[in-house]
C-alpha cells in the first residue's frame, strides 16, 4: 500500500502523478503499464517515487482508490427510501447514473474495466480487499433497507441473496464494459437493462402461496 508519507506529497505533484499513472494504467491495464514511463511523463525520478510509493502495484492502489473515491462522492451515501417502490425507484437511478457516467467519462470507464484484474491478480489482491469491504458494507445496508421495506424477499439468508447479488455484480461489470469496449454506448445501455432485470429477478419477493408440486 502507499507509504503513509505519501499524504505528505505536494497536492500538485501528486495530482500530476496519479493522472498519468491513471491514464497508464486505463489504456494498458495493469501488467501492461509502464511504471517507468508514468514516472517519466510525470517528471518523477525512481528514487522519489519510492520515496512515496513502493512500486507499481501501489501506484495502482492509489489510482484505484481515487477511482472509487471520486465514483462515492459522485453519487452521494444511500438514504433509505420511504416504500418499496421508492426503493426500486432509487436503485435504479443510482445504477443507471453510473451507467451514465461509464459513458461520459471513457478513462474511469477503461480504469473500471481493468478493476476486474485487482479481484484475482496476485499482485493487487490486497489492494482490491481493502476496497472490497466498504462495497460489500453498503450493498449490505441497501439488503436490510430493501427488507425492512418489503421491497426484497425475505425466503432466503441475506448472506445468500448478499453472495449472489456480489457474484452476479462483478460478472457482469466486466460484461458490460467489454460490451460497451466492442459495441458502443447502444450495446452498454441494453445491456444495464438487462442486468438491472436479473437483480430484480434475485431480489423481488415471490409470490406467497403453496409451494409447486414436485416432479415424479
Amino acid at each position: 500500500m502507499p507509504r503513509p508519507r505519501a499524504s505528505r506529497l505536494d497536492p500538485e505533484r501528486r495530482q500530476t502523478l496519479l493522472a498519468v499513472a491513471a491514464e497508464e494504467f486505463a489504456e494498458h491495464g495493469f501488467d501492461g503499464a509502464s511504471y517507468n514511463r508514468i514516472l517519466e511523463r510525470a517528471g518523477f525520478s525512481k528514487g522519489v517515487a519510492y520515496y512515496y510509493f513502493e512500486g507499481k502495484d501501489d501506484l495502482y492502489a492509489a489510482v484505484l482508490a481515487l477511482t472509487l473515491d471520486t465514483l462515492a462522492q459522485r453519487f452521494g451515501a444511500w438514504q433509505r427510501p420511504a416504500d418499496a417502490d421508492g426503493f426500486w425507484r432509487t436503485l435504479r437511478e443510482r445504477y443507471f447514473a453510473l451507467t451514465t457516467h461509464i459513458v461520459n467519462d471513457e478513462r474511469s470507464a477503461r480504469l473500471l474495466r481493468s478493476m476486474s484484474q485487482a479481484r484475482t491478480h496476485p499482485k493487487l489482491q490486497e489492494a482490491w480487499l481493502r476496497f472490497e469491504g466498504p462495497l460489500v458494507a453498503w450493498f449490505q445496508r441497501v439488503l436490510a433497507d430493501g427488507r425492512a421495506l418489503g421491497a426484497v424477499r425475505g425466503d432466503v439468508p441475506e448472506s445468500l441473496l448478499l453472495t449472489s447479488l456480489m457474484g452476479i455484480g462483478q460478472a457482469t461489470d466486466g460484461w458490460l464494459l467489454e460490451q460497451w469496449a466492442h459495441s458502443g454506448v447502444p450495446a452498454l445501455q441494453r445491456g444495464a437493462e438487462q442486468v438491472f432485470s436479473l437483480f430484480e429477478d434475485l431480489l423481488v419477493p415471490r409470490p406467497v402461496g403453496p409451494p409447486p408440486a414436485k416432479r415424479r
